[in-house]
């Protein structure tokens, strides 16, 4: 690969005192990704973890680039001040999700000038695959007669891929980084497998946990880390792909959660009190560890979904769902409530976090009886109501800006998509077997 140079030229504080002018440069040190060749792919969020250090307390300023592949051209990148002789530990992510960035090695460059205009920098090179490049496979999770689990895999052009049997059963799955994640039937347990061979890459339990199975209440992606965010009956945990634990936050007794989102670098967690029937809405920074307000919700969610990026003229973060007030937009940070307007659609609404999902930043999708409903947040009286050709079993926030269906018929069960750009879902796959507990479709 082509040499590096730097050629962002960033302002600097020159301070020069005679004779005690400063002429050495800052320290760049790069723990994340800790070595050249990492792989990374459309759809992925790129942490960069870094600190750099200086021999003044006079501060300056830091660049992260994501460069092309010539070591040169800047794709895109953030910049930010610190202060004293050190950032500290500062992380910075990347959405992958420029559609016409090519399949390339690309270089990551992390630099930094201090206040007398001394300049210093780090280096990571990393292949990145483009959209167009990454192959698409189903992984289709199945509830077995003799209590364990299988998960077929099929190509998107139909292809069986092979089948991975006698697998602890499992009520749902979510995948993240080369690994599946396997939410336990009934313990507190997730399992993890490696994707590309189905062996086991790990696991995380909690033997304290107890409640109303299942108690694992949600498993997804991170996102924001290579990893899984974790809902079960005594709180919320993330963890790496091996298992290891990365961030946890206890639920106080009778309280339990329900579900679990982010919103950007917020954790949001649904809990309800079972003795009272209560619901309410707790926050976290994944980041600082910061506590936001808990929020008590005067009416029982039906549903909801994080909506950072919506547009109207009433601040909020996250949608939540209710046939008495409509759809109401959630400031996490504030704890603030706002009933927006009624929601769209007719018929009883399907209750339950996995009944509703986020779309798009923008957008929130819940299903009724007979019809799927995709609503706008700004302006709030716009949205789609497609039909459904069954019955709604569970949907969830896909990576790419697309909620994923899985509809059941008399027939078998089927992946249905609804990107945020369309005003209906696309058939994914069919004729999946009525043990279908849940389906993903595996860019990997």
């Amino acid at each position: 690969m082509h040499r590096h140079f730097l050629t962002s030229i960033l302002f600097g504080f020159l301070l020069i005192t005679g004779c005690d002018r400063d002429k050495e440069p800052p320290s760049v040190l790069i723990s994340e990704p800790g070595f050249d060749g990492m792989d990374v792919q459309f759809g992925d969020v790129f942490f960069v973890e870094f600190e750099v250090t200086d021999d003044r307390s006079d501060g300056g300023i830091w660049r992260v680039e994501l460069r092309a592949s010539d070591g040169v051209t800047v794709r895109t990148a953030q910049a930010g001040l610190w202060e004293d002789a050190t950032t500290g530990r500062l992380i910075t992510a990347f959405a992958l999700d420029a559609a016409y960035w090519p399949t390339s090695e690309m270089t990551l460059a992390v630099v930094a000038d201090d206040a007398a205009g001394n300049r210093a920098a780090a280096f990571r090179d990393f292949d990145y695959t483009a959209a167009a490049d990454i192959p698409s496979t189903f992984a289709i999770l199945t509830d077995e007669a003799d209590g364990t689990s299988s998960i077929t895999r099929i190509s998107a052009e139909g292809e069986s891929l092979g089948t991975w049997t006698g697998l602890p059963e499992a009520h749902q799955f979510a995948f993240a980084n080369g690994v599946l994640a396997l939410a336990d039937a009934s313990a507190a347990t997730v399992h993890l497998l490696d994707w590309s061979n189905g062996d086991d890459a790990g696991v995380w339990t909690d033997a304290t946990t107890s409640g109303e199975e299942p108690l694992i209440r949600s498993i997804q992606p991170l996102g924001i880390q290579a990893g899984f965010i974790v809902a079960h009956a005594g709180g919320i945990v993330a963890i790496d792909p091996s298992g290891a634990l990365l961030f946890e936050r206890f639920t106080e007794a009778p309280w339990t959660p329900v579900d679990v989102t982010f919103e950007g670098t917020t954790c949001i967690a649904w809990e309800q009190n079972p003795a009272t029937g209560n619901h309410r809405v707790r926050s976290w920074d994944f980041q600082t560890g910061a506590t936001g307000p808990i929020v008590n919700l005067a009416a029982v969610p039906a549903g909801w979904g994080a909506v950072g990026m919506q547009s109207s003229a009433t601040s909020g973060n996250l949608a939540l769902l209710s046939e008495s007030n409509g759809l109401t937009l959630c400031a996490t940070e504030s704890g603030a409530l706002n009933d927006l307007c009624g929601l769209l659609g007719e018929g009883a609404m399907l209750a339950g976090p996995k009944h509703s999902a986020g779309l798009g930043g923008d957008k929130v999708v819940y299903a009724r009886e007979s019809e799927v409903c995709v609503q706008s947040i700004g302006p709030v009286t716009s949205g789609s109501v497609w039909p459904v050709p069954g019955t709604i079993e569970r949907m969830r926030s896909a990576n790419d800006e697309a909620v994923e269906l899985l509809v059941s018929d008399e027939t078998g069960r089927a992946m249905w998509r609804w990107i945020a750009a369309d005003l209906a879902p696309e058939l994914a796959i069919n004729g999946l077997p009525m043990n279908t507990v849940d389906v993903l479709l595996v860019n990997e």
